[in-house]
C-alpha cells in the first residue's frame, strides 16, 4: 500500500468539490493510503498575470503541504504543472532547487494512475459514449495525453470520440478569456462545435478548468453537454 497526498486545488473545490472524493475513491480503490490538501492555490492565476511576490507567497504554502508526502497525486493539469515548472524559479539559488525537489513530488492524477502498479486489476465497466478533451497542459507541459488515453481504453464499455483537430485548445486559458474574452470565446466555441459534432453528450477532460469554460458556453449556445473529470468517469466505471 502506498501513501499518498492528493492535492484538490482551491478552484476544483469551489467549483467541482465532489472531484476529490471521486478522485480519492479510485486512490483507494488502488489500495493506496490518501491524505486530503485541500482549497490551496498553486499561484497560478497571479503567476500569469505578473504578480510574481504573491504566487511566491501561496505557492509556499503549498510547498509545505507536500513536503512530508512522497507523492502529490494532483486532480488539475495546469496546477501540476505550475508546480513541477514554473513554481521553483520563484525562488533565488540554492532554495530553487530546494523548491524543484519537492515539487518533483507533485504528479498529474491520470499519469499517477496510468502507472500504478494495481491498474491491472482494476475493474472498470461504463457502458457509454462520450467525447475527450485533453487539456493543452496535460498534452504540451505534461505529456500526459497518452495516460489519458491509456486509462479510457480500459473502461469496459466506454466509447471515446475525437473531436475533429482534437489537440485544439479550449479557449479558457486561465486570465487569458478575460484579458481578451473576443478571442476566448470565438476558440471556445469552434471547439464547442467539434465536440458537438462527434455526436457524443458527454466530455470528459483531466482538467476540469476546461470543462468549466466548455460548459459554460454550451449553455450559453444551446449546446446540450455535459462535462465530466477523469476522476469522475473511473469512480463511475468502478460501479
Amino acid at each position: 500500500m502506498a501513501s499518498v497526498a492528493l492535492f484538490d486545488p482551491c478552484y476544483m473545490q469551489a467549483l467541482r468539490p465532489g472531484d476529490a472524493s471521486d478522485a480519492r475513491r479510485v486512490l483507494e480503490a488502488l489500495g493506496d493510503s490518501v491524505t486530503l490538501i485541500d482549497g490551496r492555490c498553486c499561484g497560478q492565476p497571479a503567476f500569469n498575470s505578473g504578480f510574481r511576490d504573491e504566487a511566491r507567497a501561496v505557492g509556499r504554502g503549498l510547498l509545505r503541504a507536500g513536503q512530508p508526502h512522497a507523492a502529490v497525486v494532483v486532480t488539475s493539469g495546469s496546477c501540476t504543472a505550475m508546480v513541477r515548472q514554473y513554481l521553483p524559479g520563484l525562488w533565488p539559488a540554492p532554495r530553487d532547487a530546494a523548491a524543484a525537489r519537492i515539487a518533483a513530488r507533485f504528479v498529474d492524477f491520470p499519469t499517477y494512475v496510468a502507472r500504478h502498479p494495481s491498474l491491472p486489476a482494476l475493474p472498470l465497466r461504463l457502458p457509454g459514449v462520450v467525447a475527450l478533451h485533453v487539456s493543452c497542459h496535460a498534452r504540451r507541459e505534461l505529456y500526459a495525453a497518452p495516460a489519458v488515453e491509456a486509462l479510457l481504453a480500459r473502461v469496459e464499455g466506454l466509447e471515446v470520440r475525437r473531436p475533429a483537430d482534437d489537440e485544439a485548445c479550449c479557449g479558457f486559458g486561465g486570465t487569458f478569456s478575460v484579458k481578451m474574452p473576443e478571442v476566448s470565446a470565438a476558440i471556445m466555441t469552434a471547439k464547442l462545435e467539434a465536440l458537438a459534432a462527434t455526436g457524443a453528450r458527454v466530455v470528459v477532460s483531466p482538467d476540469y478548468s476546461c470543462l468549466a469554460h466548455l460548459e459554460a458556453g454550451a449553455r450559453g449556445l444551446g449546446i446540450q453537454l455535459e462535462a465530466w473529470t477523469l476522476p469522475g468517469l473511473l469512480a463511475r466505471a468502478l460501479g
